[in-house]
């Protein structure tokens, strides 16, 4: 007889539970509180952007944000060829394109999509009267080889004719280290100096877990539940705060403190380089052109000069003698961003009360990047 004795109290505890949780789902959703979760496992190239993912991004800065099914940053598009005399550009990067931070329409890819549509003598529409679809596939923390994945995966299928890989140099060329990492594939040169793909990943607790139909199933749950979604927030934010702080080492004063670009080994920049080539191989097999654009790093365009390094683009350098060698073109923004910040009082990253100088393009760097890309892509 304990046994049913025990069951009762039981059983009204977890009633009591679920009506709790209950109340508080309906709370939030009256209250409009909700943080979709924006990026989800993937097998090719560990994790990427979730289908049908949308909500607002207020992490940093503040942008609503819309997956399509596809999963890349745009509206609903059929794999395929674009139509007759459409020029289509795929753009693959790091959270620079992808761009949360800021609605669609800011993106410094959306802008330059409505500049070139607007200049009807721009040499890279020659021949193609039509409309110009600028098609944005970053993901954030991608480095050189998940961008080649995701043309592989991804962009390839929808027959873009130019394709311009953005580069940062805050962190991509380390990024391409041949160092595993616990939630992608990495790229390393094996003895016979080919490039190869290591998917360690995949025999991680962490993906085996997420990849199962119990994890897949808390995964699809967390989209849906708003008390979910406010504990998973909680967790990342407890996390980055974590970051900050130990970045920040001595306190306030320190948080201020011009972030560093760590320079790559030379393993890394040996895999860039390689990666670079099946990139532009691959591209080209396909019938497009590949083109690189480096975006800024906060230290180039750091608002006190006196604090910047001595010499911030010398990576850049060293990735245009690359390029040069592989005849791809390339555009360094650091220089000209860097510029118009000195020149105007610009302040090109970070947000209002989150950072100054920090993290990521604000709308006005989007402006101008989308400018400069413009020019130079219509330049005769």
């Amino acid at each position: 007889m304990a046994r049913p004795r025990l069951l009762v109290p039981l059983l009204a505890s977890a009633l009591g539970l679920g009506f709790a949780l209950l109340v508080a789902e309906i709370g939030l959703r009256l209250m409009g509180v909700a943080y979709p979760a924006f990026y989800r496992v993937d097998a090719a190239r560990g994790y990427g952007l979730r289908p049908g993912a949308q909500g607002w991004w207020t992490r940093e800065g503040r942008g609503w944000v819309s997956i399509n099914q596809a999963g890349f940053r745009h509206a609903e598009l059929a794999p395929g060829p674009p139509a007759p005399g459409t020029l289509r550009i795929a753009v693959l990067v790091d959270s620079f394109t992808e761009a949360l931070q800021v609605d669609d329409a800011a993106t410094w890819e959306r802008q330059l999509q409505n500049r070139l549509q607007a200049s009807a003598g721009c040499r890279v529409r020659q021949g193609l009267g039509g409309a110009v679809e600028v098609l944005n596939f970053g993901v954030g923390g991608y480095g050189t080889g998940q961008e080649l994945l995701t043309w592989r995966h991804l962009a390839r299928s929808y027959r873009p004719q130019l394709v311009v890989l953005a580069l940062y140099p805050g962190n991509d060329f380390t990024d391409n280290s041949p160092d595993p990492q616990p939630d992608r594939p990495v790229f390393r040169l094996g003895p016979d100096g080919r490039l190869e793909q290591d998917d360690a990943f995949r025999r991680t607790a962490a993906y085996r877990w997420r990849m199962s139909l119990p994890g897949q199933w808390l995964d699809a749950l967390m989209n849906h539940s708003r008390v979910l979604q406010l504990v998973n927030e909680s967790k990342n934010r407890f996390t980055a705060l974590l970051r900050l702080r130990s970045r920040a080492g001595a306190g306030p004063a320190s948080a201020a403190a011009i972030p560093i670009t760590r320079p790559a080994s030379e393993s890394a920049w040996a895999v860039t380089a390689s990666l670079l080539t099946a990139l532009d191989q691959e591209v080209r097999a396909d019938g497009a052109r590949l083109l690189v654009v480096s975006v800024s790093s906060p230290d180039q365009v750091w608002p006190k000069r006196e604090e910047r390094p001595a010499d911030p683009f010398a990576q850049e350098r060293r990735l245009g003698g690359l390029l040069q060698a592989r005849s791809i073109p390339y555009l360094s923004l650091g220089p000209t961003l860097q510029l118009e910040a000195d020149r105007q009082g610009l302040l090109l990253h970070g947000f209002a009360g989150q950072e100054p100088g920090q993290g990521h393009w604000n709308p006005e760097a989007h402006r101008l990047a989308a400018a400069t890309v413009a020019d130079w892509l219509c330049r005769p």
